[in-house]
């Protein structure tokens, strides 16, 4: 009850701190869309997103990595089967390349649906001269960033600098920086800094999971030639072939911990088209059949 209620009073907090930013004379009308808030010149981006009626947008690829804030109403993240729910001074982060389907949900009060979104395409270069993190524990779909005391305050400086600053390009850095160093230690955030190559693929997989996706297309949407991913691959042990059957495993484990589908659904979903490979490849990986895996974790 307390870390709810201590979240709860710091995400009143950064509220307090970003909306007067959003409303501030001169900046854009609050018209349906994406809304700039910095010059071309300026550096780092800041951008604002709102809407009036409740919206699904199917398949957003996100092309570079941000920091998102909700300002009013609610967001929902979805990747397959698996969401993320946001309110209200609740922060996240949109990983650079994945593909998600979000959903916008104005305020029952104002009627507004808005965020603060800060791109993090590059990291300035005293967070990218830090020695790498070794690998965040696998926790699935898991984009939403723990509140603390210190990063209300990074979070409230820096958005305020990149977006009003006449030397946004300059102060924007520093305070970018501050928030980033608070971030690395936070499994959520990794995305923001370095993605191992089977990660992005696993992203990509779980967007759409009965795909049948090769090297080729995979390839083609990471922007690198398909030999350099497989070879990339195979060098940090992760051989693409176990990079999918891991990908679509861990959404039929998903499906089945929960207890949101039958054994055939779990199957289908994770795009396997005989049941009997799929019960093969399951038992293989989580050491039991995926009925025994069910009724262990429904009963």
């Amino acid at each position: 009850m307390e870390d709810k209620t201590e979240t709860a009073r710091l995400r009143r907090q950064l509220l307090d701190r970003l909306r007067p930013l959003a409303t501030a004379p001169g900046r854009p009308r609050k018209d349906p869309g994406m809304h700039n808030f910095t010059r071309k010149e300026a550096g780092r981006q800041v951008f604002t997103y709102c809407c009036f009626t409740a919206e699904r947008l199917v398949q957003v690829r996100i092309v570079r990595p941000l920091i998102g804030i909700v300002l009013s109403g609610e967001k929902e993240f979805w990747l397959g089967d698996q969401s993320q729910r946001f309110v209200a001074g609740d922060v996240f982060v949109s990983p650079g390349g994945a593909t998600l389907d979000v959903v916008n949900i104005p305020d029952g009060r104002n009627g507004l649906y808005e965020s603060l979104l800060v791109e993090v395409a590059s990291l300035p270069p005293g967070i990218a001269q830090l020695p790498d993190l070794p690998p965040a524990p696998k926790k699935g779909f898991e984009i939403g960033v723990t509140l603390t005391a210190d990063l209300v305050d990074a979070l409230a400086h820096a958005a305020t600098t990149l977006a009003t600053s006449d030397h946004a390009a300059v102060l924007g850095e520093h305070r970018l920086a501050e928030v980033l160093m608070l971030l690395r230690s936070d499994p959520a955030a990794r995305p923001l800094f370095a993605v191992p190559l089977a990660d992005r693929i696993r992203w990509m997989v779980a967007s759409n999971p009965t795909h049948r996706w090769t090297a080729d297309e995979l390839a083609r949407r990471l922007a690198i030639g398909a030999s350099t991913l497989r070879r990339r691959l195979t060098d940090d042990g992760t051989p693409l072939r176990a990079v999918l059957a891991a990908a679509r495993m861990h959404i039929a484990q998903d499906l089945l911990s929960r207890g949101d589908a039958s054994v055939t659904a779990a199957a289908e979903a994770a795009g396997y088209s005989s049941r009997s490979h799929f019960t093969r490849r399951f038992r293989k990986t989580y050491g039991s059949t995926p009925g025994e895996h069910r009724a262990r974790r429904v009963g």
